[in-house]
């Protein structure tokens, strides 16, 4: 039977009021479907993520600074002739007081059956980074097993770095990086950066 009155406009209440979840629930679907396999591990850290001047620059050779970051984990198209599937991985971040350009980032992330990751980066410091780690429940800690650099480059040699991402909430992650260079400190690292990230709206 046809609906009229109250219960009508009962029902299209209730309907408005589901529409967003059910929204969500299908982004999250469209998000696990794109992340197939070995690499449905990480689904957390898929999406567009963006922090407007939540990170922390901390050396003790330089200023702590404020800066803002972009960060993007997405699908990677793949070869027919390649067995993996991977990960888009691309970082911009600028000075939050002067909008100058700090760093880029690029490269490439994937994770096997067992649950160890890899990173490849290449930034526009003239660094590249290849580094492994073991994927965590909403955490992953990566650490540096070979870095490369162009010989003109300008920065101190980076000897060691661990990169830790922590899954806070479905809004919210957390990136810090951790290093070692030829001058500070004698073992172990430091902390040099620190951001927490807002998950973009598609």
């Amino acid at each position: 039977p046809f609906l009229t009155g109250h219960s009508s406009h009962r029902q299209v209440h209730e309907c408005r009021m589901l529409l967003p979840l059910l929204l969500l629930a299908a982004a999250a679907a469209d998000v696990a479907a794109e992340l197939r396999g070995n690499n449905a591990q990480i689904g957390w850290m898929a999406g567009k993520w963006r922090s407007e001047f939540s990170g922390k620059i901390f050396w003790p050779t330089v200023p702590t600074m404020t800066f803002g970051e972009e960060l993007y984990i997405l699908e990677a198209p793949s070869a027919r002739s390649a067995s993996l599937q991977f990960l888009n991985f691309s970082a911009r971040a600028w000075s939050h007081s002067t909008k100058d350009h700090f760093h880029d980032e690029w490269g490439f992330l994937t994770v096997d059956a067992t649950g160890n990751a890899t990173l490849m980066t290449a930034g526009n410091n003239g660094f590249t980074t290849y580094e492994v780690g073991t994927v965590e429940p909403n955490k992953l800690v990566l650490t540096l097993k070979d870095i490369g650099r162009i010989s003109f480059s300008r920065d101190l040699p980076v000897e060691d770095l661990r990169r830790t991402f922590i899954r806070h909430d479905d809004r919210y992650m957390e990136q810090i990086l951790e290093m070692r260079t030829a001058t500070h400190p004698k073992s172990g690292y430091l902390e040099h950066t620190r951001v927490i990230y807002t998950r973009k709206k598609e």
